[in-house]
């Protein structure tokens, strides 16, 4: 279920990108892939050929063009080929030309491995303003978003996206338990500049500590 925004906008650590792949056609897709598992290092395989070698914890990739089409997906670790066992396969992945997507690797509220695609906004957003997106992927239950000292999204579950066109600044926030105010991730800091797409996940586990990692994209303004 998607949840409704309760403020004005959130922000968190950037986490870079591995490499560049190009700016992408009108005709193809995009991919961006996002790590969510802490603890392992790992290999990503697209169409059984590895797209992504030793993947960590926090990285993210950005901007990947892929012809429109349908996609097998496996993770494996980062001692192994793509013959091995995948830690997470999905296969039948339809990838449409033209739209934004995002892969990410995370733990769901049990803590077991899941892989997920989400469909990003694209579209130019109007002047001054930027589309945030944010999407709770790390293995707790349903937390509270803050944003400046306001609730942004209460009762946030383990998988879910929320979404807004926000004014452009320099904006904190933090995550809590439902209810809370005290921080459990963050707080952090992030910039938020015009005519971008923001996605910020929350990721991580009680073991290894939670983070945030980010993917920006720019969509241009209206």
């Amino acid at each position: 279920m998607r949840k409704r925004f309760l403020g004005l906008a959130v922000a968190a650590s950037m986490a870079f990108s591995l490499f560049g792949m190009g700016t992408a056609s009108a005709a193809d897709a995009t991919l961006n892939v996002v790590h969510g598992i802490p603890g392992v290092d790992v290999n990503v395989c697209v169409n059984d050929g590895e797209a992504i070698s030793d993947f960590s914890y926090g990285d993210v990739v950005t901007g990947v063009p892929l012809a429109d089409g349908v996609y097998a997906f496996k993770i494996v670790a980062a001692a192994d080929d793509c013959t091995a066992d995948g830690i997470l396969v999905a296969a039948g992945v339809d990838l449409m030309g033209g739209k934004n997507y995002t892969a990410i690797a995370y733990l769901d509220e049990s803590g077991s491995p899941t892989l997920g695609l989400y469909t990003n906004g694209s579209k130019p957003v109007a002047k001054g303003s930027a589309r945030l997106i944010v999407r709770h992927n790390a293995a707790a239950p349903a937390v509270d978003v803050w944003a400046n000292g306001a609730p942004l999204v209460t009762d946030f579950e383990n998988g879910e996206s929320a979404k807004a066109i926000v004014p452009k600044g320099i904006y904190a926030a933090w995550v809590s338990l439902p209810g809370d105010y005290q921080p459990v991730i963050g707080p952090s800091v992030l910039e938020l500049k015009k005519g971008f797409t923001y996605e910020v996940y929350a990721i991580g586990d009680a073991t290894n500590g939670f983070d945030f990692a980010v993917v920006a994209t720019k969509v241009g303004v209206k």
